[in-house]
C-alpha cells in the first residue's frame, strides 16, 4: 500500500492510488523477530528535544508520547527507554497516562541503565528531603532503608504493566556507584542491592520472578564488577543474575566492548546491547545531526548478534531527528536480521531501497540524488563528527586532502539546493525531504565546508599568501548559513520541529561545548615588494624563490606511470602582479599551461607529460625553472627550480602487485592479490566502509586462531627500490578487545617471518574518559598499528591474518622505518598497482 512507517512522524503521506488490490499471494505470516526487544532511547534530550516537546506539547506526556510509540511500533520496534534528563515518566503523562498508553500499545517500556526498579532518576531528586520516607541519600549503603521504599513503591506503581525492569544500581546522573570503594566492595554491594531487588519483584510484581523480564546494564564501571579480577569474584555467573538478560555495551562511539565467550552463551537470561547514535561525554559528544554510518552499524551489530547478543537492543538516538535513518536500519536488523545481514544486501542496497520507499513520489533522478547525498554525507560527518572537526583536522594540503574532501562536500550541498528548489514545500514529502535530506546534509556539510576553509584560510595566511584573505568572507558565510538553517528549521510547518536544531555543533575542544571555539579569520596584509609562494600540488614545502631561502621542489608524480599530469602552484604574497616565465632542462618530453585556480591570488601551473617523448628521452630526470620577474628595487631575485624525476620502474609483475613510486607504497585493504581461506572461514570486503575506500574482515567473527595456520589470510606483492627495514603501518577500525582477557592481535608475515602483534596493550588498555590511545582513536576513526620487518630490494610479499576478533583492515602503508609520513587525516591515497 505503500504506507511510510513515517506517515505520523514526518507527515510523509502515501502516494495516492485509484485502487488496491490483494490477492492470496499477499497472505503472510510475519516471521518471529530475531531479536526479542528492539527499541530505543530518548536521550541528552536538551536542549533540542526537550524544547520541541515542551513547545509542541507542554512536555513529556502522552500527546508527545504517542507519536514516538507509533513510530516505533511502525518501524517494527516494540521497547523503549524514556527522555530521562529532567522527565519523570510515570508522573508526566500526567500521572501514569505514558505508562497506561504504552501498556494499551504494546510498547514494553524500561528504564535507563542507572534507573531500577521502574523509577525514573528525577524521581528520587524530586522525592528526596530530610524529612523523605526515601531519606536524601542515593546510597544504599548508608540508606538501605529509603532506598529499598523507593523501589518498592516504583515497582508497587508500575509493575502491572509490561516492563523490562533495570536491576543493579549506579551512583547519581550516571556516575559511579561508589567511587571511593574497592573492586570487592563494590561487588557486595551490587549483590545486597540485586538480593533485595528480587525479593521486591517476586512480592509486588510475579513470585516467579524467572518469568518477569529483568536487565542489568554492563555499562562504564558496572562491567568489572560483573568479570571481577583475579583476586576478586565478580557477578558472572551469580544465581542472582539468573534470568536477567546482561546489557553489554559499545564504546559510546559505535565500536562493541566485551561481548560473550563461547562459556558464557548460555547464560539463563540472555544478553542485549545498548548502542549509541548519540553521546554527551568523553572524548567528545556528539547530538546535534545524525553522523552516523550504515556500513559501520552493520558490521558492529551483525557482531554482537553473532556472539549471541539476541534478547535486546536498544540504541539511544538522542533526539530522534535526523537519525530516522539509521533507526530505520537499526530495528529491520534486529527484527529480520537473516535479511538485512549478509554483505550481498549490503548497506548500500538498503539505502537505496529506503529512499525509494519514503520518496515514491519523486522522480528517479531525484531519488538518485538523494541516494547520492545520504550516501556521502553520512560518511564525511561519520569520519570525522561534526562536533569534533577543526581548521586542523584535515591537511590543507598534503595529498590534496582537504581540497578532494571539500569538492565532495560541496557537490552534496549543490544537490541538495537543488533538490529543494524541485520539491514543492506544499507537497506531502516536503517535511520529510526537509529534515531527512536537506536540514541534515546541509547542516553537516556546512559546517565541515567552514572548517575545511578555515584550513586552507589558515595554512595561506601563515605562509604569507594573500589567498587567506577571501576565505574570511566565505567562512562568515558559512555561520550564517548555519544560523539560518536551525531558524528555518524551527519556522518549518509553524513550528512543528522546534527547538530541534538546538545542540551545538561547532568546534569542540573539549568533550563538551562549553570550551568550543567558533573558527579563528585570519588575513594576511601582503609584502610590500613582489612575493611569491611555490608548492607541488600535494606537498606543503613552499619556496620563496628567493636567494637566501631558496629550497628546490621535488616532483616524482610521474614515476606513477598512470599520472600524466601535475600541479604546481604560485601564490602571490603581495598585491603586485606577477608574470610567471617557465623554462626546463632536459625536459623536452613535458608541457604547461597557466590556469586560475579556485583559490583567488593562486595560479596553478599544469605540467603534463608526453610518454611518447619520455620514453625516448635518455635522461628521464629534468628540472623546471619558474621565474618571477619584477622590477623591485633590491628585491631579489624570484626564481624557483623543481627537480622533475619521471624515471618509471619496471612494472612487469603479476596483476595485483604494487610497485613503489614514491618513498612509500599505499595499498587499499580490499586490493589483496589473492587469499586463503581458513578452516571455515574466510576474509570479506565491506563495501565502502571506513575512512577511504572500504575495509576487509575474517568471518565467523566469533573465531579465535591460537594457530594462524587455521586463520584466513589475505597476500599482497608489493616491489621496492631498496631493501632494509621497513614499517608496516596497519590502518584498523578502533575496534575494543572481544573479551576480558584484552587480546585484540593480527599475525603479519613478510617473505616467511611471521610477527604477532598486539593492537593495544592488555595490560593498561581501557575504554573511557581520559584512557589513551582509546580517546584519540574514536575521536580520529581509526587504529593504527606498525609492525617493522626485514624486506629486500625487489619483490616482497605480505600475508595478513586474524588472530581475534574484532580486527578490521582499512588500508596498509610501507614505508623505511625512519620515515615520517606526511600529516594527513586520511592517510595517503593507494599507490600504483598493476592493472
Amino acid at each position: 500500500m505503500g504506507v511510510s512507517p513515517f506517515v505520523d512522524w514526518l507527515d510523509l503521506k502515501p502516494v495516492h492510488k485509484d485502487s488496491i488490490e490483494i490477492s492470496e499471494e499477499d497472505n503472510m505470516i510475519s516471521k518471529e523477530p530475531s531479536v526479542r526487544y528492539r527499541g530505543l532511547f530518548i536521550n541528552d534530550e536538551w536542549p533540542a528535544f526537550g524544547n520541541w516537546a515542551f513547545h509542541n506539547y507542554g512536555g513529556f506526556n502522552a500527546k508527545m508520547y504517542i507519536h514516538v510509540f507509533e513510530l516505533l511500533l511502525r518501524l517494527k520496534g516494540n521497547y523503549m527507554w524514556p527522555a530521562m534528563w529532567s522527565g519523570r515518566f510515570s508522573d508526566d503523562g500526567p500521572g501514569l497516562a505514558n505508562a497506561e498508553l504504552a501498556d494499551e500499545l504494546g510498547v514494553v517500556m524500561g528504564t535507563s541503565h542507572h534507573e531500577p526498579c521502574c523509577r525514573a532518576g528525577e524521581e528520587y531528586k524530586n522525592l528526596r528531603g530530610k524529612d523523605s520516607i526515601y531519606g536524601d541519600a542515593w546510597n544504599f549503603s548508608t540508606n538501605e532503608q529509603g532506598i529499598t521504599k523507593f523501589w518498592e513503591d516504583g515497582l508497587k506503581r508500575s509493575g502491572k504493566f509490561d516492563n523490562v525492569i533495570t536491576v543493579g544500581m549506579r551512583g547519581e546522573a550516571d556516575t559511579a556507584i561508589a567511587g571511593d570503594a574497592t573492586l570487592a566492595e563494590n561487588i557486595q554491594l551490587l549483590r545486597d542491592v540485586l538480593t533485595t531487588q528480587n525479593r521486591l519483584i517476586k512480592e509486588y510484581v510475579n513470585d516467579d520472578i524467572m518469568s518477569v523480564p529483568r536487565m542489568l546494564a554492563l555499562y562504564k564501571e558496572v562491567e568489572p564488577y560483573f568479570y571481577g579480577d583475579e583476586e576478586t569474584k565478580g557477578l558472572m555467573d551469580d544465581p542472582l543474575l539468573d534470568g536477567v538478560t546482561l546489557m553489554l555495551c559499545d564504546d559510546n562511539h559505535g565500536n562493541l566492548r566485551t561481548v560473550p565467550s563461547e562459556s558464557m552463551r548460555n547464560h539463563p537470561g540472555g544478553y542485549g546491547m545498548y548502542y549509541h547514535f548519540d553521546y554527551h561525554g568523553c572524548p567528545f559528544s556528539y547530538e546535534w545531526i545524525n553522523t552516523n554510518y550504515l556500513p559501520k552499524v552493520q558490521e558492529q551489530m551483525t557482531a554482537a548478534y553473532d556472539f549471541g547478543i539476541r534478547n535486546i537492543w536498544i540504541v539511544n538516538l538522542g533526539d530522534i531527528l535526523t537519525t530516522e535513518f539509521p533507526l530505520s536500519y537499526f530495528l529491520d536488523l534486529a527484527y529480520d536480521y537473516e535479511k538485512y545481514s549478509t554483505l550481498d544486501f549490503n548497506t548500500f542496497d538498503y539505502t537505496k531501497q529506503w529512499i525509494g520507499k519514503q520518496f515514491e513520489s519523486l522522480s528517479e533522478e531525484q531519488r538518485e540524488d538523494i541516494e547520492f547525498i545520504f550516501n556521502n554525507y553520512n560518511k564525511l560527518s561519520f569520519i570525522r563528527r561534526t562536533e569534533s572537526v577543526n581548521s586542523e583536522t584535515f591537511h590543507p594540503v598534503h595529498f590534496n586532502e582537504s581540497e578532494k574532501i571539500l569538492s565532495l562536500a560541496e557537490e552534496v550541498l549543490e544537490r541538495t539546493e537543488k533538490l529543494k528548489k524541485e520539491i514543492d514545500i506544499n507537497s506531502d514529502v516536503y517535511e520529510a525531504f526537509f529534515t531527512q535530506v536537506y536540514f541534515a546534509a546541509k547542516g553537516t556539510m556546512n559546517i565541515l565546508r567552514l572548517q575545511l576553509l578555515s584550513g586552507k584560510n589558515h595554512w595561506y595566511a601563515q605562509n604569507g599568501m594573500i589567498a587567506a584573505n577571501p576565505f574570511v568572507e566565505e567562512m562568515k558565510e558559512c555561520v550564517r548559513i548555519d544560523e539560518e538553517l536551525v531558524k528555518e528549521l524551527d519556522e518549518l510547518k509553524g513550528g512543528r520541529w522546534y527547538g530541534m536544531g538546538w545542540s551545538e555543533h561547532i568546534g569542540f575542544t573539549d568533550w563538551n561545548e562549553e570550551g568550543n571555539i567558533m573558527p579563528v579569520y585570519m588575513t594576511y596584509h601582503g609584502a610590500r615588494r613582489t612575493r611569491v609562494g611555490v608548492w607541488v600540488e600535494g606537498d606543503s614545502t613552499v619556496t620563496s624563490g628567493q636567494d637566501y631561502t631558496r629550497k628546490t621542489l621535488k616532483l616524482d608524480a610521474f614515476k606513477n606511470p598512470n599520472i600524466n599530469e601535475a600541479i604546481i602552484n604560485v601564490g602571490k604574497g603581495s598585491t603586485r602582479e606577477v608574470k610567471i616565465e617557465i623554462n626546463t632542462i632536459d625536459g623536452n618530453f613535458l608541457n604547461y599551461k597557466l590556469k586560475d585556480s579556485k583559490d583567488a591570488d593562486v595560479t596553478k601551473i599544469i605540467v603534463s607529460i608526453d610518454r611518447e617523448k619520455l620514453s625516448k628521452a635518455t635522461q628521464k630526470k629534468c628540472k623546471i625553472n619558474i621565474s618571477v620577474p619584477h622590477n623591485d628595487i633590491s628585491g631579489g631575485k624570484i626564481l624557483v627550480v623543481v627537480d622533475v624525476d619521471a624515471e618509471v620502474p619496471n612494472v612487469d609483475y603479476p596483476k595485483g602487485t604494487f610497485v613503489q613510486t614514491t618513498s612509500y607504497i599505499s595499498i587499499e585493504a580490499e586490493h589483496f592479490i589473492s587469499q586463503k581461506n581458513g578452516t571455515n572461514s574466510s576474509w570479506k570486503v565491506i563495501e565502502g566502509y571506513g575512512k577511504t575506500l572500504s575495509a576487509i574482515k575474517s568471518y565467523p567473527v566469533i573465531n579465535v586462531y591460537d594457530d594462524i595456520n587455521e586463520a584466513p589470510s589475505v597476500e599482497y606483492d608489493f616491489v621496492l627500490n631498496e631493501g632494509g627495514r621497513w614499517s608496516f603501518d596497519f590502518y584498523q577500525n578502533p575496534s575494543n578487545p572481544a573479551f576480558m582477557n584484552n587480546k585484540l592481535q593480527f599475525a603479519a608475515e613478510v617473505n616467511g617471518k611471521i610477527i604477532i602483534h598486539d593492537v593495544v596493550d592488555s595490560k593498561t588498555f581501557a575504554v573511557g574518559d581520559t584512557k589513551q590511545p582509546w580517546s584519540n582513536d574514536v575521536t580520529n576513526e581509526i587504529r593504527i598499528s606498525t609492525v617493522n620487518f626485514e624486506c629486500k630490494q625487489g619483490l616482497n610479499t605480505l600475508k595478513f591474518y586474524p588472530v581475534t576478533p574484532n580486527i578490521v583492515l582499512e588500508k596498509i602503508i610501507i614505508r623505511p622505518e625512519n620515515f615520517k609520513m606526511p600529516e594527513s587525516y586520511l592517510g595517503a591515497p593507494e599507490t600504483f598497482y598493476v592493472n
